[in-house]
């Protein structure tokens, strides 16, 4: 974690504390001091950081302040770590795999983000292995993932010609999972839709990280990380808050407090969702915003953070945003708030019409892809019919042996 350097303060009496408001005092670079775990419902506390994904943070930040870290929250957090071990070891070897093989990649989030932000490769919490490649080189990958032994399971089959140029321009990602170790991985080729640039950065905006002795994977550089945490947490309406803890740690690590950071984001685009990154930072973690700073203003940062504020504390914090009646458009409302540009925007909404997963589904001639707009409602209505059923049968499964 950050050397400490101001202590947080709850508003709340300290029999009323919440357990979200120790998840973010836990999680402030800044804290000195911490409210006493005594006052929080530990389960309430567990499934606050099981919920944003935050279970070592919080835990080793307990630890560090010589607190008790309750039960069900230490096993999270041990289990998170286990999870970040076996996915550093496969996320190395993917990324050396794929150098090897002549495709430059970007290791992304992750392992590498816990190392850049928390100083540990083993505290942030992360479901898959994130992997960012050129569009030219889709194809070749897929290639050497399938020799690796690795299963393609979005899109389920290889794609060709004009059909695997349509589905990288509808989709950003390509879904690969081990049988064996059953780890997930992303193949990225876009950073974010949102991004005035979303292609991978030049060289220059690159970095080199040390994860083992010896082995060293390509890294997003500050300035270009700071960019695109910001509006993937922003476009996703900060659904997790790991996202902007990842922010504030990135600033509060920074030289320059992020003065760089910043005026590298407001320059490309970013305003909307790096001011809502700096702005949140503020307000739950006390973190002072980067020299030069000049609060956004405006409808839309003011919704930015309406969405936000009210996603990350659904449910006393616990409740995930697919559970929530505004899951669908409050997201799809978020991208298109903090989208760069008209292009952004226009990649948001075309979304609705073209999706990877009906590209991947249904193979027309070069001649007819124009029909896959026209097929997108059906395709959808046949994909939820069909999930609606497979949980029918789980669920008549399980009524049965019981």
């Amino acid at each position: 974690m950050a050397e400490a350097t101001a202590p947080i303060k709850s508003n709340r009496p300290a029999q009323d504390l919440r357990g979200f408001d120790l998840v973010c005092a836990c999680l402030a670079p800044t804290a000195q001091t911490l409210p006493d775990t005594a006052a929080v419902d530990p389960a309430l506390l567990a499934r606050v950081a099981r919920r944003h994904q935050v279970s070592a943070l919080v835990a080793a930040r307990l630890e560090q302040a010589g607190q008790a870290v309750p039960a069900d929250l230490a096993r999270q957090a041990e289990g998170a770590r286990r999870r970040a071990l076996r996915q550093l070891g496969a996320a190395l070897d993917l990324s050396e795999m794929l150098e090897r093989g002549g495709i430059p990649v970007v290791l992304l989030k992750g392992v590498a983000l816990s190392q850049q932000a928390f100083g540990s490769p083993l505290l942030r919490g992360a479901v898959d292995i994130d992997l960012l490649v050129r569009p030219q080189d889709v194809a070749a990958a897929w290639q050497l993932l399938a020799r690796a032994g690795w299963e393609q399971v979005n899109p389920p089959a290889p794609l060709t010609g004009a059909r695997l140029a349509l589905f990288c321009r509808a989709a950003k990602d390509s879904l690969h999972r081990d049988p064996e170790s059953r780890q997930v991985l992303e193949l990225h080729w876009r950073l974010s839709d949102e991004l005035a640039e979303p292609l991978m950065p030049a060289p220059a905006a690159l970095a080199s990280l040390a994860l083992a002795p010896g082995r060293n994977v390509r890294v997003l550089g500050d300035e270009a990380l700071f960019l695109y945490l910001a509006t993937h947490g922003a476009a996703h309406g900060w659904a997790r808050i790991k996202w902007l803890a990842d922010v504030a740690a990135l600033l509060h690590r920074s030289p320059d407090r992020g003065a760089r950071m910043w005026a590298h984001a407001e320059g490309a685009g970013g305003r909307i969702a790096a001011g809502s990154a700096v702005i949140l930072a503020q307000e739950l973690f006390a973190l002072a915003p980067p020299p030069g700073f000049v609060r956004p203003r405006g409808l839309r940062i003011a919704l930015v953070l309406w969405l936000a504020r009210r996603i990350m504390r659904a449910g006393e914090g616990a409740r995930e945003l697919e559970t929530t009646p505004w899951r669908g458009w409050a997201e799809m409302l978020a991208k298109l708030l903090v989208a760069a540009d008209w292009r952004g925007r226009l990649a948001v909404l075309r979304r609705l019409a073209l999706a990877g997963e009906d590209i991947a589904q249904v193979a027309l001639p070069k001649s007819l892809i124009w029909l896959y707009p026209v097929l997108r409602v059906p395709l959808l209505i046949r994909r939820r019919t069909m999930r609606w059923r497979r949980l029918r049968r789980v669920r008549r499964a399980g009524n049965t042996a019981a």
